[in-house]
């Protein structure tokens, strides 16, 4: 692990969860303009394919090795490390001390914040690349087992899981008291917190690996069927679906949905904006790769990484390039903001923290 720098006090702010936020919509709760400067990297030799957490200072991250992290926002000074049965693929979520995550051997572990050591531990029976939701009442988290599982964090009992018919890859939104997930299967489902039964579902007719995010009585996701989505989930049906006029390639990265745009990531290298009402293109930017990353929103600038190494900053409102980092390996992760910091971490091994100057 390097640290880079010192830092004065940081703003309280978090991003506690996979797309910052229970719609898992990801705007952040403040602006950050480019540039930045690095504040600190830590190595992670694994890889990391995780989106990171920060909560109260802390930033939490899986490792494809299977070791978990939480490390200081302000240093980069590691608190702890967990070690899980396989690679840690998705991001975790924090409620009651704890922060819980998945591994690709299907277990599903509690681990207590200040400590580092297992709570407890349940086992799917297949991996888990879903980031969970955390709330007081329950965590959910979806597995390749098919089901979508409701747990009660403080004593890991199971209080109920619901089955789809195929891989639940998408982490769940969650808005109301009702959960929101897409899946292998094609289907949108809207499924009651309380009860873990079925309220309703949409026929989306496409393979789906992304999380949808939730505005309303709308919904946004984009599919292995080259397109996106926009799902009036109250009526029961799509209300628009985006083909880019050039590219048929598949959407892997979940949507920013804000003042009017739909930005998203595909693997065509680009990040499309798309008219909210409308569904018709407004503006893309080309990377050098695919962009399974997913957009996140910091005042009027999107933060994006590239699987070509670089973490993007473009305008929200044409997609104009506003600066560019060079990360180096390959970046599935999606930016974290918080703290007046962007946290991000590649495929080659290491998570950088960037920071305005003296921050």
């Amino acid at each position: 692990m390097l640290a880079i720098a010192s830092v004065s006090a940081l703003p309280a702010a978090d991003w506690p969860l996979f797309l910052g936020n229970s719609a898992r919509n990801s705007i952040a709760p403040e602006a950050l303009e480019p540039p930045l400067e690095v504040r600190w990297v830590y190595e992670a030799p694994g890889g990391v394919d995780s989106t990171a957490i920060i909560v109260d200072g802390s930033v939490y991250f899986g490792e494809m090795d299977g070791r978990f992290h939480s490390v200081s926002l302000a240093t980069g000074e590691p608190n702890w490390m967990y070690q899980a049965n396989l690679g840690v693929p998705a991001s975790g979520c924090i409620t009651d001390g704890k922060v819980f995550f998945g591994d690709e051997e299907g277990y599903f572990h509690a681990v207590n914040i200040e400590t580092g050591q297992q709570e407890w531990v349940y086992q799917t029976f297949a991996e888990i690349l879903s980031s969970p939701h955390c709330s007081d009442e329950a965590v959910l988290v979806g597995s390749y087992d098919t089901h979508l599982y409701a747990f009660d964090p403080g004593s890991g009992d199971l209080l109920w899981k619901y089955q789809t018919e195929d891989r639940v890859n998408s982490s769940p939104a969650v808005v109301g008291g009702k959960t929101f997930i897409t899946g292998c299967d094609g289907k949108f489902r809207v499924i009651d917190i309380a009860t873990g039964d079925e309220d309703s579902f949409v026929d989306m007719k496409d393979y789906v690996a992304a999380s949808p995010a939730v505005l309303g009585s709308s919904a946004y996701v984009g599919t292995f069927g080259y397109q996106v989505l926009k799902i009036d989930w109250g009526a029961g049906k799509v209300a628009w679906r985006y083909d880019h006029p050039e590219t048929d390639y598949e959407f892997f990265a979940s949507p920013v949905v804000s003042e009017g745009l739909v930005v998203i990531g595909g693997r065509d290298k680009r990040v499309h904006a798309i008219d909210e009402q409308t569904g018709e293109l407004r503006w893309d930017f080309e990377t050098r790769s695919r962009v399974d990353s997913s957009p996140a929103l910091a005042g009027d600038v999107i933060w994006v990484g590239s699987m070509d190494g670089h973490l993007y900053a473009l305008r929200h409102e044409d997609g104009s390039l506003l600066w560019k980092f060079a990360i180096g390996g390959r970046v599935v992760a999606s930016p974290a903001i918080a703290g007046g910091a962007v946290v991000i971490g590649s495929r080659s091994g290491e998570v950088y923290c960037l920071a305005r100057a003296g921050q």
